[in-house]
């Protein structure tokens, strides 16, 4: 609840400082997976040490690396959040790995052998962390059905994402002149990188052959290989920007070319709130109950992913139908307000087991 102040917190930087000895040693010692061997958890449990205050009501942990920190040292009841399921997005990676360079997919950097050898061990350690995660703690939430269903652990509970209600959508109807394909999110994460390479240097080519004036926003904060995309006008790339609205407002189609990856994109959920027409992947769409045809449209290859956007420039009435009934379903299921109600229920389940477990000591 917000009238519930905060009465410690802290903020510990992980440095990881020494990555090539540690990833040379995980390689061979076995354990954990990489991204929580090279973050170093002695400094946050000095941290946590230094504000404990005895025993919680319950603790929530925001991942399985903040679990493998502080699970020892937190006497609570505990919740653990996995917002991605980390063994999927390593086995997406490894994937797309093998299929780098044919033509359809273009190549990743960095397929040498050492690569695939870490992508293949990544995903088997994440795997096994999942399962001892989930083994340990009270309660595990995860964003989707299809997520728990994957999973496979008895205790894992629905949590969907969500997004704000805006107060007015930003879409519209009428497509501007020329027509605007946004895709906005953290574009030096690696499975957007990926699809923003593979949006700009293979999709677009088929999509200016049916709607030539057509422009494309990157729009987030980026790393050298997408800043290396831009071509002004046609291609732009934004960098971070103080307020999406603006972004919003002149986007005609929202694209989601997510190859790889786990969890929901809140991006979706984002332009379904604000009645902007979307094309996904199918792996773009995991984890949200939206259909193909009815709430957006979906495509793999290129060329179809191409088509689908030069039909939202087109189909003024397609796009309506589209917006209307994503709207309606984004009101329905996710948000804030929907999910919030979620949390607290789980929450108050996973706290009284510190009362089931006094009553079973007695």
């Amino acid at each position: 609840p917000s009238t519930l102040p905060v009465r410690r917190s802290a903020v510990v930087g992980l440095h990881t400082r020494g990555r090539r000895l540690r990833t040379a040693w995980w390689l061979l010692a076995g354990g954990w997976p990489l991204e929580v061997v090279v973050r170093p958890a002695r400094p946050a449990r000095r941290a946590f040490r230094a504000l404990e205050a005895g025993e919680y009501d319950l603790a929530w942990f925001s991942r399985i690396p903040a679990y493998v920190a502080l699970g020892a040292v937190v006497r609570a009841p505990a919740v653990v959040d996995f917002d991605d399921l980390e063994d999927r997005k390593a086995e997406g990676r490894l994937a797309l790995l093998r299929d780098a360079g044919s033509g359809a997919k273009p190549a990743l950097e960095g397929r040498g052998r050492l690569v695939r050898l870490y992508a293949r061990t990544n995903a088997a350690r994440w795997r096994r962390a999942q399962a001892r995660v989930a083994g340990a703690a009270d309660a595990v939430a995860v964003c989707s059905h299809l997520d728990r269903q994957r999973l496979g652990a008895p205790n894992a509970v629905v949590v969907p994402n969500g997004y704000t209600a805006p107060a007015r959508p930003l879409g519209r109807v009428t497509v501007g002149r020329p027509p605007t394909l946004l895709l906005q999110g953290l574009l030096y994460y690696t499975p957007n990188t990926y699809g923003a390479v593979w949006l700009v240097g293979t999709v677009l080519p088929h999509l200016r052959r049916l709607q030539p004036d057509v422009r494309v926003r990157l729009v987030g904060a980026a790393n050298d290989r997408v800043r290396a995309l831009a071509r002004p006008p046609e291609v732009e790339v934004t960098g971070r920007v103080p307020d999406m609205a603006p972004e919003l407002a002149r986007a005609d189609v929202v694209v989601a070319p997510v190859l790889y990856g786990g969890g929901t994109r809140i991006k979706i959920l984002e332009a379904f709130a604000h009645r902007i027409p979307v094309v996904s992947t199918p792996v773009g769409i995991e984890g949200i109950d939206a259909t193909d045809g009815i709430h957006l449209l979906v495509a793999d290859d290129p060329r179809e992913f191409a088509e689908a956007c030069a039909r939202l420039t087109f189909d003024e009435d397609l796009r309506a139908r589209l917006a209307d009934r994503a709207e309606r379903l984004f009101l329905e299921r996710y948000r804030w307000t929907h999910v919030r109600a979620g949390i607290a229920a789980l929450a108050h389940a996973v706290a009284g087991t510190q009362d089931r477990r006094e009553q079973r000591r007695a």
